[in-house]
């Protein structure tokens, strides 16, 4: 029994000496836990600070985010439309001002990179998009610029614009399950790479009669006028307590898979190489006028006519001239259909060579708005015209005289190819016409036994008393119905003055994008 009590107090003493190295290894035990940083605690506060290690160049080390970690993490400011001025008032900024860039301005080789990216929603031209996309983004860069301390050097700035943000779209719609988002998917993918921007957006209006359209318009078209950034800075490197001495623990040597990160914000078929030329001059033909069969002349008598349309840079009128000029003649049978007609008119056209909503203030460039296939849809018109003719049915019926004449018209404009530039218009003029003409018939009227083989003017009285077009034909009411087949010939240059005969140009200074992959192990 003795000995049963010296064990039990032999336990209880060895219990009681080890209490302090139990709390001691407990201690330990937390002190090899990975410490938390003051980055830790930024990075939960605010997502849009993403901690690059020490050593990070922007330029040549790229950036380790995917598209949709950015889109997740970065931060958000929405602009109304066609705006790219920043508010004051706008919660984030004040956050900026007042929290973040303080931490910045006290220590100031932290800041290693500023990831930009603007972008617009898809209503507007892809040129006027590009160029409202960058003004958003440079207004964040500048504001920026103004409130940090220190100075940043241009190529801090990681600058991207997503002028036709037809890809964050679909990202928004694929996480709304929306049930058209296949087929705005299917349309994207067939147009885009074509950069046929005005076709897929006018496919996009006419789905369901335009409701899915002003649906896209009302849930996420909003959210896709927007300036994203996120703010990369050095992680600092926490003191730690030196850990015990583990001996490694062997493993088997597994291959590296190379990962392929996409650095740009834009897929590449997305991207233009060229934009639009604005239309300059037009040539055209009215194919109604090949089809003509004259009375009494029986037979088939086109009409060779040529017109031409000038477009100015903006607004809703253009300038054109045409000529109409058959000169069919066979004087076996006395037959003759012969024209001169030149015609001078102005159109104004219900839409605008735009058809968009003006620059915002202060972004003006070279050519204004521009949607391609400028001038379209229901055009009014004013034009005058005069010409020459000479016209016989057989040797006794023939008359040659001049006429001038005014009126009004109206018409439709209609594009039949897909960018725009081969059109049809269907088009109804009514006016005045007078004429001063002298009827006319072949060998002499007088003496019928001289034949000279010439045509005279149908007069019987003295030859001292004759004076050319005594006689008058007035007419009120249409003066020409057309269907006239219209191409695009000339086109305005962009980046210098000239026109020129191709419809797109090159930009390579106003790319808003080059994709770029980096591989990462």
């Amino acid at each position: 029994m003795q000995r049963k009590f010296q064990i039990l107090a032999l336990i209880i003493s060895i219990w009681f000496t080890m209490q302090p190295y139990a709390g001691f290894a407990a201690s330990f035990a937390s002190s090899v836990e990975s410490p938390t940083t003051p980055d830790t605690t930024l990075a939960k506060r605010y997502p849009y600070l993403h901690f690059v290690e020490k050593g990070y160049d922007v330029n040549s080390d790229g950036i380790d985010l995917t598209d949709d970690e950015f889109y997740n993490r970065a931060a958000r400011l929405v602009f109304p439309v066609n705006k790219f001025n920043l508010s004051v008032d706008d919660p984030l900024l004040k956050e900026l001002a007042n929290d973040v860039i303080p931490e910045l301005n006290r220590d100031s080789s932290r800041l290693q990179g500023v990831m930009l990216r603007g972008a617009s929603s898809p209503e507007g031209p892809f040129r006027y998009n590009a160029r409202l996309s960058r003004l958003r983004a440079n207004s964040l860069k500048d504001f920026l610029r103004e409130k940090l301390t220190f100075r940043i050097d241009n190529k801090v700035f990681e600058h991207q614009t997503d002028p036709v943000d037809y890809r964050t779209l679909l990202y928004m719609m694929r996480r709304a399950n929306d049930p058209d988002c296949q087929t705005v998917e299917r349309l994207v993918n067939r147009h885009l790479p074509r950069r046929e921007y005005t076709l897929l957006k006018n496919k996009l209006r006419i789905i369901q009669g335009g409701k899915l359209w002003n649906r896209l318009n009302r849930d996420y078209f909003p959210q896709l006028r927007t300036a994203r950034f996120m703010l990369l800075i050095e992680k600092q490197q926490a003191e730690q307590k030196p850990a015990p001495v583990v001996p490694p623990v062997p493993h088997p040597a597994m291959p590296t898979e190379k990962v392929e990160l996409v650095v740009d914000s834009m897929p590449a078929q997305l991207v233009s190489d060229c934009t639009p030329r604005r239309e300059f001059l037009s040539i055209k033909t009215n194919l109604l006028f090949y089809g003509v069969w004259m009375p009494n002349y029986n037979r088939w008598c086109p009409i060779p006519n040529v017109g031409i349309e000038y477009y100015p840079k903006r607004g809703h009128f253009t300038f054109g001239a045409s000529l109409d000029f058959p000169w069919w003649r066979h004087k076996s049978v006395h037959k003759y259909f012969q024209i001169r007609n030149y015609q001078l008119e102005t159109r104004y056209y219900l839409k605008d060579g735009a058809n968009e909503a003006h620059e915002p203030k202060g972004a003006n460039e070279t050519n204004g708005p521009y949607k391609g296939g400028a001038f379209r849809g229901f055009y009014l018109l004013g034009y005058v015209h005069a010409g020459l003719f000479e016209i016989g049915f057989d040797k006794d019926t023939g008359w040659k005289g001049e006429g001038f004449g005014a009126g009004i018209g109206v018409g439709y404009m209609m594009p039949i190819s897909k960018n725009g530039h081969w059109r049809l218009d269907f088009g109804l003029q009514v006016g005045w016409l007078t004429c001063r003409y002298d009827p006319y018939q072949y060998e002499n009227l007088v003496n019928l036994d001289y034949h000279d083989d010439l045509y005279y003017y149908r007069w019987t009285g003295k030859a001292s008393d004759f004076k050319e077009r005594q006689y008058r034909f007035n007419w009120l009411g249409p003066t020409r119905v057309g269907i006239t087949l219209t191409y695009d010939l000339l086109y305005r240059r962009q980046s210098k003055k000239g026109v020129s005969f191709k419809a797109y140009e090159p930009h390579e200074a106003n790319k808003p994008y080059k994709p770029e992959r980096r591989t990462a192990r």
